[in-house]
Formats: structure tokens, sequence, C-alpha cells
């Protein structure tokens, strides 16, 4: 007996015949070469032998009674999903068979009664062959379509890195410039406290500068497959807290109002891609939303997961944009006035990806947006 992966190499066969010494005649001989065979007896049968498992090559009998062979390849050509299915009519020699019918119809060839077992054999085998090729060709169409739009995607990519590079990075290189310029000038008859203003200036430029290189970093490892979680038990609400007051010092009237609901405040997770993840959530709440409304920091430690919310009241983000949000360098329409670089969602979900986690947005346009992130938690093996 033939085993499964000869049966498969070999292809699967309808045959639909109303005749049954003609069904197991034609049975007989191709299963005892290799193929997989299936009969029906009607053009009924054969439609729901097709609906039950596709076929990968139908030999047709033309003279059926109710529906006809040419009947029922028309009706199977005429099928999104079975059109692709070569079919070989079968005709006895003392038969009309009109073979321009046969044709438009959709059939591909016909093997003429009393069959000829090599005859048979060869016909199957080459409509086989050139159904694979075809199948083979067309995919490898769909993979050239696919990867030229990969490409154009990847150009748009790296178009929009070189604009991020020439316009956010530009900004704060020229402030260091220009203020390390004027203490290289003017440092001696500076007084103490100018000369501290401007050193946080360039301080701040730098920082900036680090936040922006470790956002490009870290889409850059993920995209290479080089990302992954290295889980450390740290405290995570202790984390929260000086994030908070680093964003707090950089933004003096901003508030934030943090809470936090858990039993225990140690986690083991990746404090890294937890500090992404808090970091860019803040820094979007803070930066599109106005300085008199809280920010709110929600923390929930629960024992397989823990969940992290930063709700804010700014200016919303509009329905129809909100299915863009995780691209890279997507600014919504309503944002463009503001400073960003349209990487802290992209990063956001990169990090979630990377630990497990999901992320879900509420936002109503000119009432704020709520962002939602639950992580699993790595559970102690005993």
């Amino acid at each position: 007996m033939m085993d499964s992966s000869a049966t498969r190499a070999k292809g699967k066969i309808l045959i639909v015949d109303d005749t049954p010494d003609n069904l197991r005649l034609l049975s007989e001989m191709l299963s005892n070469q290799g193929y997989s065979v299936r009969s029906a007896i009607s053009g009924t049968a054969a439609f729901m032998a097709i609906n039950t498992k596709c076929p990968d090559l139908i030999l047709l009998d033309i003279n059926m009674p109710q529906l006809d062979g040419y009947q029922v390849c028309q009706r199977i050509k005429s099928q999104e999903s079975t059109r692709d299915i070569p079919i070989l009519f079968l005709s006895a020699n003392h038969e009309a068979i009109d073979k321009v019918k046969a044709f438009q119809v959709g059939g591909l060839d016909y093997i003429t009664k009393p069959f000829q077992v090599e005859e048979v054999l060869a016909r199957i085998d080459t409509h086989l062959t050139l159904s694979r090729v075809q199948k083979e060709l067309s995919q490898a169409r769909i993979d050239a379509l696919r990867a030229l739009e990969q490409e154009k995607e990847l150009n748009r990519l790296k178009s929009e890195f070189i604009a991020l590079v020439t316009h956010d990075f530009h900004t704060p290189l020229v402030s260091i410039q220009g203020f390390v310029s004027l203490l290289r000038q003017n440092c001696p008859n500076l007084p103490i406290t100018t000369q501290e203003r401007y050193f946080n200036k360039i301080d701040a430029s730098v920082e900036h500068l680090m936040y922006l290189l470790e956002q490009v970093l870290l889409i850059g490892k993920s995209e290479s497959g080089k990302l992954q979680s290295y889980p450390t038990r740290f405290n995570l609400k202790t984390l929260c807290q000086e994030m908070i007051e680093s964003l707090q010092l950089q933004n003096t009237h901003r508030l934030i109002d943090f809470s936090y609901l858990g039993a225990d405040d140690t986690i083991e997770l990746d404090p890294a891609l937890i500090r992404q993840i808090l970091l860019n959530l803040l820094t979007n709440a803070v930066k599109y939303s106005p300085n008199d409304r809280p920010i709110q920091l929600r923390v929930q430690q629960e024992h397989s997961a823990i969940t992290l919310e930063v709700e804010d009241q700014g200016i919303g983000i509009p329905l129809d944009e909100q299915a863009h949000l995780f691209e890279l360098f997507h600014r919504c329409s309503n944002a463009q006035s503001i400073r960003g670089s349209g990487l802290g969602l992209a990063v956001v979900k990169t990090c979630l990806k990377a630990l497990n986690g999901q992320i879900q947005i509420n936002s109503q346009l000119g009432q704020g947006t709520i962002v939602t992130t639950k992580i699993p938690l790595e559970l102690p093996i005993f």
C-alpha cells in the first residue's frame, strides 16, 4: 500500500461518471499509481464532494442525466474557490463530443473510452504538473508584489527616519552648539546663574537626543528580531514614582496623580521595557494635554498580571486615525503643531510585544485619552 506522503505527492483526483464500471476501473487504475481518488456518480454528488475536499484534478463524464458534464464544468468554473481546478472530459468513442464547447466551458482536455492506461496517466500527469507550475508562478507573483510593497514601505520609513533625524536631531544639536559657543566666548564674564541656565539647556538637549536614539534603537532591535525581555525583580511602585518625579522636574506646573493597587510592590519583569512603556505613555499625556489639567497614572497589580493605565484630558485622537496609532512616525492631524517624532506608541507596542502584553486606547476628540496596558507577570516556578 502507498504511504500517505506519496499519496499527497501524487495528487487528489475526483472522478465523476454515472457508470459504476467506469468509476471502478478508473479508481483502481489511479489508486494503483499512488493517487488519492474519490468518486461521484452524478453532478450533484460531485459538488458535494468538491465542497467537502477540493481535488487537484477532475475527470468528468459528459453524458450524464440531469446535469451533463458541460453544465457541471461551467458551474465549477464560475466559483472563485474552484475555477482553477483542471478538468478533463471523459467521452466514449461512439459519442459525439463538442470539443469547442468543452473548451469554452473551461475543460482543458478530453479522454476517450475505452481507456488506455498510458494515455490516461500521461494526460493526468501533464495537467497536474501544469497546474502546479501555474500555482507556483501565481504564488511567486504574489510574493514578488508583497516584497515590492515591503520595499516601498521600507523606503518610506527610511525617508521618514531621515526627516526625523534632520528635524528632531537638528534642533537640540543647534541648541547645544549655540550654548557651548556662548560659554566658550563669554564664560569669564557670565554670571554663575546664567552659566547654570546654559548648562541646563545643554543637558536637556542631550537628554532629548538620547531619548530619540533609545527609541530608534529599540525599534531597530525589534525589527531585526533581537529585542528580548530580561525579567528581573524590582519595585514597580518606586519606578513609577521616580518617573513621575523626573517628568515633574521638567514640567514644574504639571500635576500627575498616581495610585497603586496591589499587595506587593515587587514584580518580576524587564524593568527597562516597563520604563520605556511608562516614559512614552506619560510623555504623550504631558505633551498633548494642557498644563492645568491633571494626568492620572493608575497601576493595579494582580496575581498573574499588572495593569498600567494613563489618562489625560487633552486634545484626544480623531476616530478615523486611531487605527494608525502604532505605525512608525505617524502623527495625528490635530497634533502637527506639537513637537513630536511619531515614535512613542510604536515603541510602546514594541515593548508590549516583547512582554506578551496588550494595549487598549479609548479616546474622544477634545476630551482626552485613556491608554490601558496589561502585562502578564513572570510567575515563580515551584
